[in-house]
């Protein structure tokens, strides 16, 4: 996935460059001086040990001015790394939070990334790594490469560009991010095992998408320009157990590291995370937890006249007839800025009832997702008689683990006093394209994962429309026509075959689509292009979506 070939020697990160005491930002160039040059050379020695970061200022052009503080500075965090056969690891590649240490608005999250060496740098070798930042309120991601030169005995300075996001355009998010940065070098101590060496579940094959979209008609619908010249961060179709990835474009060319690239995706996450939680729990403790009460489980809402009788299912079909939060300034208010759960919920307690009764009428809205994570939370705690249980510690444990995907991240409330806090299911997931697909796979093969079903399969049967329970007619909502448990459905007419279509939406235009005979497409963006039965079609002509009835 390497971009333009990099000349030998190079004439940009010099080790001049790198070494130099007054810490110059860099002009924005092509991501290909991030990446192991095709003519370099193994590195003369790894690389072991920690780097501490500060807060530091960035370069931060943008088509608007900062919405939050400490958006324009690099926080302060460390990571200890560890190479081997010229692969680079960092020792956590969960988020790492950074607000008690720092006052960048950014929390982290690391990739694996690469070591080497060229000629012209002496004693000095290189490596790079794929860095995430993502905020602490509503789960953009800005994707960045970071790279430095080392010996046996020191560090240079880290070089950090961000030239993709996957963030809101609307509120003049776009923004290329750079920044040289200092670090403090510590020798290496011992590394805990990582969890990835002790699963067993293989990673998807990656093969270009040309291998399968051969008169390339997919990929020029994924390489539209919208707003930039990189609308699209990441295209992609799984098929025949395979992922056919479009080389995933930055404004300042290709991404070196695209198995990391993760992405904000905004509402996708109700489906990705909301549902698989339900699914995971009614196989767990049974399908009627689909028709527990939430007024049973939320005590604020106990005597809240809107939320009488209103089921877990209700709220994750969008049908509680209750007033909601979902335009912007409402859902900053009630989620967004909530300093913990329990404020988020005295905030959804001050909305009001809404017409007709629960179950009865469709009713987009985040703040029911936030009230069903609530509910679950505590649902759980009553039957694991456990106080201190989180639940999406159990999804983890029992589906992202299995799924060889432990490092699938999603937002949590903030806890004042230190608590872990609990998914707001609304919003927040930031997934690599491997956890999207496995995740996807999971779904589309019924919830059954190497002869194990993890999920409810009836109950993800309902979500992907093949049972005789339609879903809830959406009232001609321009994002699709039906709803099922956190799910769109719609159809889309091929040459060959009306296709069922059950679908992950998201801000910005991102999406999942799931499709028949284990097939599924991702597109990933902010740019606001929401079209997306041309791809159905376009796949349709290359492999096959109708019934083989």
């Amino acid at each position: 996935w390497q971009g333009p070939a990099l000349s030998a020697p190079r004439d940009q990160l010099t080790v001049a460059q790198l070494t130099a005491e007054d810490s110059s930002v860099l002009p924005l160039m092509d991501m290909s001086f991030w990446a192991r040059p095709t003519w370099a050379e193994s590195a003369s020695n790894g690389f072991s040990g920690t780097l501490t970061f500060h807060d530091t200022p960035m370069t931060y052009p943008k088509t608007g001015s900062p919405a939050y503080a400490g958006e324009d500075t690099f926080p302060a965090f460390a990571i200890q790394f560890t190479s081997q056969n010229g692969q680079l690891t960092p020792q956590i590649q969960d988020l790492i939070h950074t607000q008690d240490q720092s006052e960048s608005l950014w929390d982290v999250m690391v990739g694996k990334g690469k070591v080497w060496h060229e000629n012209e740098d002496g004693d000095w070798n290189r490596a790079s790594f794929p860095l995430s930042l993502t905020d602490r309120f509503i789960g953009q991601v800005r994707n960045c490469v970071g790279t430095f030169l080392y010996t046996a005995e020191a560090v240079s300075n880290v070089y950090l560009q961000c030239s993709q996001e996957t963030a809101d355009a609307n509120d003049g998010r776009l923004g290329n991010l750079r920044a040289m940065l200092p670090v403090d070098y510590a020798a290496p101590q011992p590394l805990p095992a990582q969890a990835e060496d002790v699963l067993k579940t293989e990673k998807y094959p990656v093969l270009p998408l040309s291998n399968l979209d051969t008169t390339g008609e997919l990929a020029g619908l994924f390489e539209r320009s919208y707003l930039t010249n990189a609308s699209t961060s990441l295209g992609a179709v799984l098929a025949n157990d395979t992922l056919y990835l479009q080389p995933p474009r930055t404004r300042h060319g290709l991404y070196p590291y695209p198995e990391a690239m993760r992405h904000g995706l905004y509402s996708v996450t109700k489906s990705m995370a909301g549902s698989l939680a339900m699914f995971y729990l009614a196989e767990r403790y049974g399908p009627a937890l689909f028709e527990a009460k939430i007024q049973d489980y939320v005590p604020a809402l106990a005597n809240h006249a809107g939320w009488q009788g209103v089921t877990f299912a209700h709220a994750l079909n969008m049908v509680t007839g209750t007033d909601g939060g979902e335009d912007a300034e409402r859902l900053h208010q009630i989620l967004i800025v909530a300093d913990s759960a329990e404020e988020a919920i005295a905030n959804v307690v001050r909305l009001g009832d809404a017409a007709p009764a629960p179950g009865e009428a469709f009713n987009y809205a985040s703040t029911h997702f936030f009230v069903l994570s609530y509910a679950l939370q505590n649902y759980v705690k009553q039957a694991e008689g456990q106080d201190g249980i989180n639940y999406w510690d159990l999804v983890k444990t029992h589906v992202l683990m299995p799924l060889g995907i432990p490092h699938f991240n999603v937002q949590h409330t903030q806890e004042n006093d230190g608590t872990a806090g609990i998914p707001f299911l609304a919003y927040g997931a930031t997934p690599t394209l491997e956890e999207a697909a496995k995740i996807a796979a999971l779904i589309n093969n019924e919830g059954r994962f190497e002869g194990q079903q993890l999920l409810n399969r009836q109950r993800v049967r309902e979500a992907l429309g093949k049972t005789d329970w339609p879903g809830y007619a959406t009232q001609n909502d321009w994002r699709g026509p039906y709803y099922r448990h956190g799910f769109w459905g719609n159809t889309v007419d091929t040459d060959n075959c009306k296709v069922p279509v059950t679908y992950m939406l998201g801000f910005g235009g991102n999406y999942v689509l799931l499709l028949p005979h284990q097939h599924a497409i991702f597109r990933f963006m902010d740019e606001y292009d929401f079209a997306y039965s041309d791809w159905v079609k376009s796949l349709a002509k290359v492999s096959n979506l109708c019934d083989k009835s």
